[in-house]
């Protein structure tokens, strides 16, 4: 019972997860434009996604890989998508609450609101740049214990190191101000080849076992 339990688990893992990378690549490019609530919905999903993904796929990781440190950069990872979640949602609230605001102000009104939804916007912002120092930490960890086995493994986790190590670098030297806004590349969608990889990964290595098995 416990066997199937898992398996419908890592089924519904399975499903979600390439759901949310497309969900986030489009809220990141903007390929297909979605209804609010659609939108709203998906984006309110990437935070406990992400949550659970990191956790089957660090679980599912092989026997030869740091368990400790797998552990540490999984938790690392499940604090960042939680802090996502908070920052998306004070982040839709205040700029619903500032359209509201902003088609009700009289024309002499206008100035005050921009200047106090910019200051009340630095909040999600900083949230923002919180979820990027936990996600880069916990893919970079989860990414050096990546190099200890040769091959795809190790070329993903280079991938993953230098990834999260220029990521986080962009913000903190950009900060309070987005890299995008400021004039550089925003490599948070960069980041997404690796889980990509580590899904391409985990599928491999579960073929692999269901042969010997």
């Amino acid at each position: 019972m416990n066997k199937l339990q898992n398996i419908k688990f890592s089924w519904i893992v399975g499903m979600l997860g390439p759901v949310v990378l497309l969900a986030y690549l489009n809220f990141a490019f903007g390929w297909v434009d979605l209804s609010r609530r659609l939108a709203l919905v998906l984006a309110f999903a990437i935070g406990p996604a992400g949550m659970l993904g990191t956790l089957e796929l660090t679980r599912r990781l092989p026997a030869q890989f740091n368990k400790e440190a797998v552990r540490v950069g999984a938790t690392f990872l499940v604090v960042a998508f939680a802090i996502l979640t908070l920052m998306l949602t004070m982040q839709q609230a205040l700029f619903a609450k500032f359209q509201t605001l902003k088609l009700a102000a009289a024309p002499e009104d206008l100035s005050a609101l921009k200047q106090t939804f910019s200051l009340a916007n630095q909040v999600q912002l900083g949230a923002d740049v919180a979820f990027d120092i936990f996600y880069c930490i916990g893919l970079f960890i989860i990414s050096k214990v990546l190099l200890s086995v040769s091959g795809f493994p190790r070329a993903l986790g280079v991938y993953g190191i230098v990834s999260s190590v220029s990521l986080l670098a962009l913000n903190i030297w950009t900060f309070p101000i987005p890299p995008k806004d400021a004039g550089a590349v925003d490599l948070g969608p960069a980041t997404i080849l690796w889980w990509v990889g580590l899904i391409v990964f985990d599928r491999r290595n579960a073929k692999r076992n269901a042969v010997v098995a």
